[in-house]
């Protein structure tokens, strides 16, 4: 269903456990002009990925250049939805309703993103949960991705803030939607798009972006 290999252990009960390793390593000497690369971004129910959920997950495929592919669904955290979250994101919880659950979701987007860097905006925090919960169905998440906050820090130095508002404004770019993931993610999209053609344009490969990575 998704890339990946199994390999096997047999632990003191001599029972086989099954262990998948979802992972792409690309030549350091790609170009990113060149690459494709996923912009994407996770709407959740709390900061904490081991106590929190995935309630969206929306990403953009850009190949080369131009958009190839987009991936959105949102998912089904099976509990009650906080209020506050409600109220930051709008998503409620009939919304959530009849949609699938994590389960379901992480191989889809796994098949979406082969092949592809990742990037998103305060990578930390979203390859967090994207690798806890892989964990949880017994899956190793070993992917190569890069974070543009981490970009901005480096670029951006006399920048007061560097959250994806701050950094919107400063490229004048407006939210299709602001915390809902497509409309964070087509702004991370082109937040990118100008790091990558103006303060950093001397990157040009996946190794240039080394401390960028997460």
């Amino acid at each position: 269903m998704f890339p990946g290999k199994e390999e096997e252990s047999t632990g003191q009960d001599q029972e086989l456990s099954l262990r998948r390793i979802v992972s792409f390593y690309p030549r350091l000497n790609l170009k990113l002009a060149d690459a494709s690369i996923v912009v994407f971004d996770l709407e959740t129910t709390g900061l904490d990925h081991r106590r929190d959920f995935i309630i969206e997950i929306g990403a953009r495929k850009i190949t080369a250049g131009k958009l190839s592919g987009e991936f959105a669904t949102m998912v089904n955290p099976e509990r009650e939805l906080p209020a506050q979250v409600e109220k930051i994101t709008g998503i409620t919880q009939d919304m959530l309703e009849g949609q699938p659950i994590i389960r379901k979701v992480l191989p889809e987007f796994f098949d979406f993103i082969q092949g592809s860097l990742l990037v998103a905006h305060n990578a930390v925090f979203d390859m967090g949960f994207i690798r806890f919960h892989a964990g949880l169905m017994g899956i190793e998440f070993d992917w190569p991705a890069f974070c543009t906050l981490k970009m901005a820090r480096e670029l951006l130095p006399d920048l007061k803030r560097k959250n994806l508002d701050t950094l919107a404004e400063h490229y004048g770019l407006s939210f299709e939607a602001r915390h809902r993931s497509i409309g964070d993610v087509k702004v991370t999209e082109t937040v990118l798009q100008q790091l990558l053609s103006q303060e950093g344009s001397y990157l040009k490969t996946w190794q240039d972006m080394e401390a960028f990575r997460v």
